[in-house]
C-alpha cells in the first residue's frame, strides 16, 4: 500500500468524538486537500499582442480634461445654455415618492457632459436662476441601478446659479503655466504617459488571459468550498477598502445597487473561482518548470523596499516582519512564472 503525498490548505477543522476520564481524547480532524493540476499542452497556445500607441484623439482628449480642471466660471443673469455649470437641487420620484439617494442639493451640472440620463440636461437649458421646473424622463433600460431601469420618474429641479464657463486657450501660455517649455513639448509628455499606461494595460491584459488559456488546457481537481469561501471574503474586502479610499462606505455602495452582501458573495464566487484556478496553475509551472526566487533576488528586493519607504516606520516594520520575506518569495516566484509564460506564447 502506498501513501500518497497530499498537501493540505487552511486551518483542519477539528471534531471532538470521545472525552472519557483516565482516557485519551478521540477526535477527528477535516483537512481540506489541494487540488490535483494537471498542465495541458500550454506552449501550443498562441496569443496576439494589441497595438499601443498613443494617438492624436488620446493626445487632444487629455489637453480637453486639463482644460477643464483649469476652467475659470463666473455667475451669469442669464438663461442656462450648453457649456454652462448650472448649481441646482434636484429630486427624482416614482409613483410620488423620492426613490432612495434621489434627492441632491447644490450639485454641479455641466450641460453637455451627459453625466445624467438622457434627456435630463436638456430640461436645465433655458432655466435661470431661482427657476423651477418639473418634467417626467424614463430611465435607460440598462441603467446600473436595476431597480430603477427602464422606470418612468418624476424630476424636480430647482436651479440656484448659472454659471458661464471660460475654458483656457490651448497655446504656449497654457502650457507653461502646468510647468512646460511650450505646447509642444506638452503634448510629447502628454503621449508619452499614454503610451507608458496603454503598455501596462495590453500587459496585464495578456497575462490575464495566457492565464485564463493555460486554465482551459489544463485539468483541475474539486476545489474546496472553504478555499473559494476565503477568497470571495477577500474579493469583498479588497473591494470595501477601494470604495473607502474614493470616500463612500460599503452600505451606502450596496444600497446604490440594491443588492446585499449575501449577494455580492454570489456574483464574485466565479470571479473566485478563476482566481483561485490562475493562482493553482501559476504553482504547478512553478513546481515543474523548477522556478523559485533566489535568495540574493529576495535580499535586493527588500533592500530597495527599505531605502523606498525609509521614512514609513509602519512600512518597514512590515517589511521586517519574518513572513513578508516568504510573501516576497511568492511574489517573485509569480513573476517569473507569468514571464515564462508571457514569452512562450504571446506573439
Amino acid at each position: 500500500m502506498t501513501r500518497e503525498n497530499l498537501q493540505t490548505i487552511g486551518q483542519p477543522e477539528i471534531k471532538v468524538e470521545k472525552i472519557a476520564p483516565e482516557n485519551p481524547i478521540i477526535y477527528k480532524a477535516v483537512v481540506s486537500i489541494l487540488p490535483k493540476v494537471t498542465l495541458g499542452e500550454w506552449r501550443k497556445i498562441s496569443i496576439k499582442r494589441q497595438t499601443t500607441q498613443a494617438t492624436d484623439e488620446d493626445v487632444n482628449k487629455t489637453l480637453e480634461q486639463l482644460q477643464n480642471m483649469n476652467v475659470q466660471e463666473k455667475i451669469v443673469d442669464r438663461a442656462a445654455k450648453k457649456d454652462d455649470k448650472a448649481e441646482i437641487n434636484f429630486e427624482v420620484l416614482i409613483d410620488k415618492a423620492v426613490v432612495e439617494g434621489g434627492k441632491n442639493t447644490k450639485y454641479p451640472l455641466v450641460i453637455g457632459e451627459e453625466r445624467m440620463i438622457p434627456g435630463f440636461e436638456n430640461q436645465i437649458i433655458g432655466l435661470k436662476a431661482k427657476d423651477k421646473k418639473e418634467f417626467e424622463l424614463k430611465f435607460p433600460e440598462k441603467y446600473f441601478q436595476k431597480n430603477l431601469a427602464n422606470k418612468l420618474a418624476t424630476f424636480k429641479v430647482e436651479v440656484l446659479n448659472v454659471y458661464e464657463r471660460q475654458l483656457p486657450k490651448l497655446d504656449d501660455t497654457f502650457a507653461k503655466n502646468l510647468g512646460f517649455e511650450n505646447l509642444e513639448k506638452l503634448k510629447k509628455q502628454l503621449k508619452d504617459n499614454i503610451n507608458k499606461d496603454k503598455e501596462a494595460k495590453e500587459k496585464q491584459r495578456l497575462e490575464n488571459q495566457a492565464i485564463d488559456e493555460i486554465i482551459k488546457v489544463s485539468t483541475i481537481g474539486d476545489i474546496p468550498e472553504n478555499l473559494i469561501s476565503n477568497e470571495v471574503h477577500k474579493m469583498i474586502h479588497e473591494l470595501e477598502h477601494s470604495i473607502t479610499q474614493q470616500g463612500m462606505d460599503m452600505a451606502g455602495y450596496l444600497k446604490s445597487l440594491n443588492k446585499t452582501h449575501e449577494d455580492l458573495h454570489k456574483d464574485f464566487r466565479p470571479q473566485a473561482l478563476q482566481r483561485i484556478k490562475a493562482a493553482l496553475i501559476i504553482r504547478q509551472l512553478a513546481k515543474e518548470e523548477k522556478i523559485k526566487a533566489e535568495e540574493k533576488e529576495i535580499a535586493d528586493e527588500i533592500k530597495k523596499q527599505t531605502e523606498i519607504y525609509k521614512d514609513s516606520k509602519e512600512v518597514l516594520q512590515n517589511i521586517q516582519h519574518p513572513g513578508y520575506r516568504d510573501h516576497l518569495a511568492n511574489v517573485l516566484t509569480n513573476q517569473k512564472v507569468i514571464k515564462l509564460i508571457t514569452d512562450n506564447i504571446v506573439k
